[in-house]
């Protein structure tokens, strides 16, 4: 089986919006991937070069569509990091991910809530959730998780 078949075997196309969204595995930031001869490769760059040609190194495979999911290739193109940046901004996609969007965060906002509220030593709020004391530490002075503010006394009274 070629490379194109294999990646035409995994997609799903939008007829919305042209898109060829990858079915199968996908990494944490929603990019498609496959494996080839025991390497991993992410499925976007894979269709680049099947249906584009070599990328130069160095250089990034960025999506028109703003769609990680995507490999059709009239919606890649290539730049470097600060071309794929500065399209970020413009489209208005910077944002960091704050709280459970983050991928290694153990905690999600109602466990931060429930911690807080909490009268359990940090000890063992820690081990319940499976967290380093240190962690309950920071997220109870307001350190960590401080985009999550509990209501003001004068809120909760009303």
């Amino acid at each position: 089986m070629t490379l194109k078949s294999r990646l035409l075997a995994k997609i799903d196309i939008c007829s919305e919006t042209g898109c060829w969204n990858w079915t199968a595995s996908k990494s944490s930031g929603r990019y498609g991937k496959l494996e080839i001869s025991g390497a991993t490769l992410s499925a976007h760059r894979a269709s680049y070069e099947v249906y584009l040609g070599p990328i130069p190194e160095g250089l990034f495979v960025c999506h028109r569509c703003d769609n990680p999911a995507c490999i059709n290739p009239d919606h890649l193109f290539l730049g470097t990091h600060a071309d794929n940046m500065a399209d970020k901004v413009k489209k208005g996609r910077h944002r960091t991910p704050r709280g459970s969007e983050v991928v290694t965060s153990k905690l999600t906002e109602a466990d931060v809530l429930a911690i807080r509220a909490s009268r359990v030593s940090n000890g063992c709020v820690a081990e319940q959730y499976g967290v380093d004391r240190s962690l309950i530490s920071l997220i109870r002075t307001g350190k960590r998780w401080a985009h999550l503010r509990p209501p003001s006394q004068a809120e909760a009274r009303c």
